[in-house]
């Protein structure tokens, strides 16, 4: 009896020791959980849309490089380091399997099936606690930043864009959750990718509060749309949707902030600062380490070009866009070395300068306000005040202001492409290099779409 006692309780200890195991192997992973489990609660998918933020800061998009790169391959940023891939964009030279390219291309991607994972997931919540259409809005305002980016830098013509010649970009609008899911696909014709982007936009203009603080409001998706109808040369839309922002966020004045180089000292300024991505000391970037000499902890691998040693002496936002630091040519935008600096991506002095060319643009030009507008930007710079009387003298002095009001912040490159003026300004992009206004999409991207998409002709 006392034997076969003893084999009862091994059988037992065994079957509880087996059971265990079994349930410690069936675990599911606690740090990456899948769409159908993370986001079927409120709470789940709010912490997702954080997530469709904290896309953005990756280094390979508005954390570093997209705007600052793309402030190099327009003269703007030198590349002062040793970087090879950097060293392609400051010698306009760039090459297919740039690492630099294709993470910038895969970070962006790699949002928008964030974005797209939430809106799916929204659709299907039923919460009387939950505001879907503030959701949707903000990750829709945010699909359409980053097909706008992924286009005019990827897509487009040497000319501009919206033209007959225009390439288009892979567009996706449904999330990615399988190995069939992310097969390759086509180029999106650009006007196709053009009505995505409004009808996203439009939509986030509808649903979106105006008071969100660092989030998406229906002033930046109505800023992105102007900044979206300038590249289309929808000059009524620019202006109409300009004068819209400007009017809710000018009160008695401008709007804008008193001293320029507040903006980025004091950060979140307001109203001036519509759409700024945030950043603590819990979630940082490299932007002052890459800018910084060695000798103050950075890594000297980029720099104010000397282009910009040409602002006039008595434009106040020289000191801001040319701050020496250890005999080099630095920038006082970002200046925070524990990587604390947020990245403004839409202010409202850019809506004065798109409603300025605008209306110097439009079919029956309205000079006297487009140089009222441009004469905001001038005054708050400390210059004197531009009698421009025509309207290619107007846009002349626009384009001028465009480059030093937003140098360090990525807009040169596109305002130089989408205007037709980088042939014009750099022999790098002019004749049988014309085709470098286009980045090379990412050669693993051509290989692997067997087929389905060819390089930019050139590279």
């Amino acid at each position: 009896m006392k034997k076969m006692l003893n084999i009862k309780l091994s059988l037992l200890t065994a079957l509880i020791v087996f059971s265990s195991c079994e349930k410690i192997i069936d675990q599911q992973p606690q740090t990456s959980l899948s769409a159908e489990t993370a986001y079927t609660t409120r709470q789940g998918i709010e912490a997702g849309l954080l997530g469709c933020y904290n896309a953005l800061q990756s280094t390979s998009y508005y954390g570093l490089e997209f705007w600052a790169l793309s402030d190099m391959y327009a003269g703007v940023i030198t590349h002062t380091g040793t970087f090879p891939t950097y060293a392609q964009f400051n010698n306009k030279q760039l090459l297919p399997d740039n690492t630099n390219v294709t993470n910038m291309w895969n970070a962006i991607y790699g949002g928008i099936n964030r974005v797209n994972t939430i809106i799916a997931s929204a659709d299907k919540l039923n919460d009387p606690a939950f505001n879907k259409m503030q959701t949707v809005g903000e990750a829709r305002f945010l699909r359409a930043l980053m097909h706008f980016d992924l286009l005019r830098a990827f897509g487009g013509s040497a000319t501009g864009f919206n033209k007959a010649d225009g390439r288009g970009i892979p567009v996706r609008v449904t999330p990615t959750l399988s190995p069939e899911d992310a097969s390759a696909i086509a180029l999106t014709p650009e006007a196709d990718v053009w009505k995505l982007i409004d009808g996203d936009l439009d939509y986030a203009i509808a649903n979106l509060s105006a008071t969100t603080s660092g989030r998406a409001t229906v002033n930046a998706a109505k800023a992105l749309k102007a900044r979206a109808a300038l590249y289309k040369e929808d000059w009524a839309t620019a202006e109409t949707l300009s004068t819209e922002v400007i009017n809710a966020l000018k009160g008695t004045g401008t709007g804008l902030a008193s001293d320029f180089g507040a903006l980025w000292a004091t950060q979140n300024t307001k109203p001036e600062s519509i759409f700024e991505l945030q950043y603590d000391i819990n979630n940082t970037n490299s932007i002052a380490f890459y800018y910084f000499p060695t000798g103050l902890g950075g890594r000297n691998e980029i720099g104010s070009s000397t282009t910009l040693n040409a602002q006039s002496a008595t434009d106040l936002r020289k000191a801001t866009n040319v701050k020496v630091l250890s005999g080099s040519n630095k920038t006082g935008k970002y200046s925070r070395i524990n990587g604390t600096d947020n990245v403004i991506i839409i202010r409202l002095a850019e809506l004065y300068l798109n409603r300025a060319e605008a209306r110097a643009k439009k079919a029956a030009p309205d000079l006297t306000g487009a140089l009222s507008d441009l004469n905001v930007i001038r005054a708050r710079a400390g210059l004197a005040a531009s009698t421009a009387a025509t309207a290619a003298d107007i846009l002349k002095q626009v384009y001028e202001d465009r480059y030093y009001e937003f140098a360090h912040e990525g807009h040169a490159f596109f305002d130089y492409k989408r205007t037709n003026r980088l042939a014009s300004t750099f022999t790098g992009f002019s004749g049988a290099n014309a085709f470098r206004a286009i980045y090379p999409t990412p050669q693993r991207e051509i290989i692997n779409s067997a087929g389905q998409i060819t390089q930019v002709a050139g590279y």
